[in-house]
């Protein structure tokens, strides 16, 4: 397994959800913050460039997905909607 360049960043989170972060490393959920939020990062890019992968699926057929659509999936399958996803 090759090793994967790491690059430092700073990321600012509400005060609340920084402290629960840290609790649950304190509690062995993850072997650093670093490690939990880039856990977090990899299943949003995942997530991010499944649906884009869809979009243009539906593109290609002509079919525009518009904001409704993934509202009203995200109702039917009981998933909250998340902030600055790809619609």
């Amino acid at each position: 397994m090759r090793e994967v360049r790491k690059e430092r960043v700073t990321v600012t989170m509400p005060a609340d959800e920084a402290a629960a972060v840290r609790r649950l490393v304190d509690a062995g959920g993850a072997e650093s913050v670093s490690a939990y939020v880039a856990e977090a990062v990899r299943r949003r890019l995942a997530r991010d460039r499944a649906l884009l992968a869809l979009n243009e699926l539906y593109a290609q057929r002509g079919v525009r997905l518009d904001p409704e659509h993934h509202a009203w999936a995200r109702e039917v399958l009981g998933v909250a909607p998340t902030g600055g996803t790809v619609s």
